[in-house]
């Protein structure tokens, strides 16, 4: 731990008022020292801010024999140290007034780090929900972008399916149904996981048949993500709307409207 006659030192130093064979030894002691070589840079960055590019004063002899009576309490007599003269007595104080002044400091920075800490965390909240919008767009577009290639947009029906629920108000999904090959894609977001002894079903609705068609098994992870292919049950001769139903494990033959958690067209 630093003393506070190195703390002393270390502001001396940084104040450039060493003497040069004070400012060698200390030299070697940082070289050795890495939390006097952590201190030493705290006090070069206050010095800093307290923009310390002005210019040296001497003082007046009477203002010098004050400020030595002034610290007098810390300081011996010119009898007892002859060799010690105001020239080094006098940095010494200063760097000693640096030191409390570099505390001051670092108690009112204290708080600016952590208000910035916590404005920091909230930009790293938004990157990750950008992240996560710009990865689901991704997956969508890739989606349409496989059927264009193909040459089958004008036999594909593209539905979005809006949250049914109010427990569960962020669950979307897009379902993109090929007519032609009787085949579609869904993906979903945000639609947390079925509890124990539940699935997700997927249903079309087609004015052709008087009930939902069974369209298979909707499974999500953990974040309530997913992405299936998947087949009717039924041909299928216009697939108008879709809709997903919370069922018993492994499905059911026919939905089961109350507890229907997306659906749109």
């Amino acid at each position: 731990m630093i003393d506070e006659r190195t703390e002393e030192s270390a502001s001396a130093y940084v104040l450039g008022a060493l003497e040069s064979d004070e400012a060698r030894r200390f030299e070697q002691r940082l070289e050795a020292e890495a939390e006097l070589r952590q201190l030493v840079a705290e006090l070069c960055r206050v010095s800093e801010l307290m923009a310390g590019n002005s210019p040296a004063l001497e003082p007046s002899a009477a203002l010098r024999t004050r400020l030595l009576m002034d610290f007098g309490e810390r300081v011996p007599s010119e009898r007892a140290l002859p060799r010690r003269s105001y020239s080094t007595v006098l940095p010494w104080a200063l760097a000693a007034g640096f030191a409390g002044l570099c505390l001051l400091f670092g108690f009112q920075s204290h708080g600016l780090r952590e208000r910035l800490d916590v404005r920091q965390h909230r930009i790293d909240e938004l990157s990750q929900i950008a992240d996560t919008l710009r990865a689901e767009r991704s997956d969508l577009r890739q989606t349409v972008l496989s059927l264009q290639q193909s040459n089958r947009l004008a036999n594909v029906r593209i539905a979005v399916l809006s949250a049914q629920l109010k427990t569960d108000p962020k669950a979307v999904a897009v379902s993109v149904w090929d007519n032609e090959h009787q085949s579609g894609v869904v993906v979903v977001h945000h639609l947390k996981p079925p509890p124990t002894g539940k699935d997700y079903q997927l249903w079309i609705i087609d004015p052709r048949y008087p009930t939902p068609v069974d369209a298979g098994l909707l499974k999500v992870d953990s974040a309530g993500d997913g992405r299936v292919d998947f087949k009717a049950r039924r041909p299928i001769q216009s697939a108008n709307q879709f809709a997903v139903t919370e069922e018993v494990k492994g499905g059911a033959a026919s939905p089961t409207l109350k507890a229907m958690v997306l659906a749109g067209a």
